[in-house]
């Protein structure tokens, strides 16, 4: 190595098709590709790295690899005796980063033979350097970082009302149930109203429009887990749940948290073949509809500080 690099961050994995799909799962419109991003704040601190992107001014989402992923994992810190619990924090164009991430695996499907991920953050020179490793055949890509300010993390309600566990193939497919056509004015104007009941215990949503509306209803049987002190309701925007779900199947269950203010989190859980690491996480946090001025702010209380149950 030059004595005049100054590496940073410096991992290994053999879990390439996890980090891909963990990545892909924040490229929350089907229309975003390599050029308009999104754009995304990368955190890198002992326990791994989070990227999260926002969208639409109500919507916030995060994606959790942890640092068990790796069979290397070295973070340096950025001042000689410096504290090395020091994060690396640093701005990223998503859309190109999984881009790459499909060009080094082959297109983002199941690879035929195990590859080997080496990821190397120069700092010297702003890069985040990609080397995919496969049997004889080695790739290269090098990504420049971005200056962009951290993104102010959205924080839970310190009260939740609600927490309930489904597996994400039922919720993907009452959704399913849920969506039907129109013109360009009933789509914008659909909403989901998320109620909760204690007696008898349930979930429901209800997407509805200006004058048509449609209602699924989980049963207790089909939950994982219900935990509800109080019964609620909330409405929110159509088109960002089924932004925020749009990854879903890829997931194996999820959870639905809220606040008592409205904030609606969906914690979707994926499993991992790597033995020391089973499970990641991707967080989803979605403001509630109070008035039609509501989903273009993003203003509510509780904006700063990272959900501390975000990473499970």
């Amino acid at each position: 190595m030059d004595d005049e690099e100054d590496v940073r961050l410096e991992a290994r994995t053999d879990s390439t098709k996890v980090v891909t799909t963990m990545l892909s799962c924040l490229l929350l419109k089907p229309s975003q590709q390599v050029s308009n991003g999104p754009m995304a704040w990368c955190e890198v601190c002992s326990s791994g790295l989070s990227f999260t992107v926002n969208e639409a001014k109500s919507l916030q989402a995060s994606a959790y690899i942890k640092s068990e992923l790796f069979s290397t994992w070295n973070l340096a810190s950025e001042h000689s005796g410096s504290n090395p619990q020091e994060s690396l924090g640093f701005g990223i164009n998503l859309g190109t980063l999984v881009e790459c991430l499909r060009i080094l695996s082959g297109g983002g499907g199941p690879l035929d033979k195990a590859a080997t991920l080496e990821l190397r953050y120069r700092a010297d020179l702003s890069c985040l350097m990609l080397t995919l490793v496969e049997g004889s055949a080695v790739t290269e890509c090098k990504l420049h970082t971005l200056s962009m300010d951290p993104v102010d993390f959205v924080r839970m309600d310190d009260e939740t009302p609600v927490r309930i566990v489904l597996k994400s193939d039922v919720l993907r497919e009452g959704l399913s149930e849920l969506e039907w056509g129109g013109d360009a004015g009933s789509q914008k104007d659909k909403r989901v109203t998320v109620r909760v009941g204690l007696q008898p215990a349930q979930l429901s949503l209800t997407v509805s429009s200006v004058d048509l509306g449609c209602e699924m209803v989980f049963p207790p049987e089909s939950l994982v887990q219900f935990e509800a002190t109080s019964e609620v309701e909330f409405d929110y925007r159509f088109a960002l749940v089924h932004m925020a779900l749009r990854s879903i199947r890829d997931s194996e269950e999820t959870m639905l948290i809220i606040g008592q203010q409205g904030l609606l989190k969906f914690m979707l859980k994926f499993r991992s073949d790597a033995t020391n690491c089973s499970t990641m996480f991707l967080d989803v946090h979605l403001y509630p509809l109070i008035d039609d001025e509501q989903d273009e702010m993003f203003t509510a209380t509780g904006t700063t500080g990272r959900d501390a149950t975000a990473a499970g």
